[in-house]
């Protein structure tokens, strides 16, 4: 029971960001720094009054602090555009971690298995063509279309990986690994990031999942075999040619806005793979990319409608409501809200009355 709780009590401290010493100004020194490093050892345990002033400070239920550990996550691609400080990214990685648990026990409640097949499993990837070409296999495995892929986020839940978005840092860019050795999951920024951005990042995560590279590729000349994958699985090379042409001088940014809107491919991304095929040369994709990056949001490309949302967890958390296998109060400590906020959301899309109250 002690080392649970010691394990918890560190977790949701650093999930929290704080340093011993701020964790007791948020319990208004009711204990000092030494019992909390105690704790956080396994040498002794609060008493009760304790206890439910550090489960308030971190925003935490009690039983959190004694709930045995069922995750365990290996073989981690954590990205970030710059760096995010140590305390920071721990942060995350323990605030991924809770999710994950979270979502496992969703599907425990609702007694679903959760299964995987690599359909590039014993692929080993060398260069770009090997990128391409199993970006083409998989969109033909996966009965992705022939016209673009609508949905990048459901068509990964629809193949057994979980997908997790959350408000994060905008520094934060992507997270990928393997839960349990089995499943495999990938954490994304769900908000001030553009949908065709985060639709990028989800299939340049896909790749970090999915590829076995040769030993000698640099991390980063793998980072660039998942940037041509994510490029080849949202804009295919005979959709782009069939759409632009073979060859081409210039590309007008009202060719870029349109396609944009109908792929759901940034036009900086189409920039980039027009110069891959060898469509336009490196001056024209230079001076494409000078019209694009006048505003690297590309608010100024195309209606910026398009939508794409992981929903599966969203969905299981209905179901085990209107199975009433949950109370309000449960679903909203698995989403991570309060009651207030998940029943603000909840509302705005069916009656109060349409479930039974807790």
């Amino acid at each position: 029971m002690k080392e649970i709780f010691a394990q918890r009590l560190l977790t949701a401290r650093r999930q929290a960001g704080l340093s011993q010493d701020q964790l007791v100004a948020r319990i208004n020194g009711l204990v000092k720094k030494t019992s909390i490093a105690k704790y956080e050892r396994g040498e002794m345990m609060p008493d009760t009054r304790v206890l439910e002033a550090l489960a308030v400070a971190l925003n935490q239920n009690i039983d959190y602090f004694f709930k045995p550990y069922t995750v365990s996550v290996t073989n981690v691609a954590f990205r970030t555009q710059s760096e995010l400080g140590a305390r920071k990214e721990d942060s995350l990685r323990h605030e991924i971690t809770l999710r994950i648990e979270h979502y496992l026990e969703l599907e425990r409640l609702l007694n679903i298995s959760r299964t995987f097949s690599n359909p590039l499993k014993g692929r080993l990837i060398k260069g770009m063509a090997d990128a391409e070409n199993t970006a083409a296999e998989l969109l033909k495995w996966w009965n992705a279309g022939s016209e673009g892929i609508g949905n990048v986020l459901s068509l990964m839940e629809d193949n057994g990986i979980m997908v997790i978005e959350m408000e994060a840092d905008e520094q934060f860019d992507g997270y990928s690994a393997w839960v349990n050795d089995s499943i495999p999951v990938m954490v994304l920024r769900g908000k001030d990031v553009t949908t065709e951005r985060k639709r990028f990042t989800a299939l340049h995560e896909l790749a970090h999942l999915l590829f076995e590279f040769e030993e000698n590729i640099s991390k980063r000349e793998r980072e660039n075999l998942c940037h041509r994958f994510a490029g080849a699985m949202l804009m295919p090379e005979d959709i782009l040619l069939r759409e632009i042409g073979r060859y081409r001088s210039h590309i007008a940014l009202e060719e870029l806005a349109l396609l944009k809107d109908k792929y759901g491919v940034s036009a900086k991304a189409m920039a980039v793979r027009a110069f891959q095929l060898e469509i336009i040369s490196k001056f024209t994709y230079i001076k494409l990319l000078e019209e694009i990056n006048t505003d690297k949001m590309e608010y100024h490309i195309g209606s910026n409608t398009r939508i794409d949302n992981s929903i599966r967890f969203r969905l299981l958390l209905s179901r085990a409501l209107a199975e009433e296998l949950i109370s309000f109060s449960k679903a909203a400590d698995l989403a991570g809200q309060s009651l207030d906020n998940f029943m603000n959301q909840y509302n705005k899309h069916v009656t109060f009355n349409h479930f039974r109250q807790p």
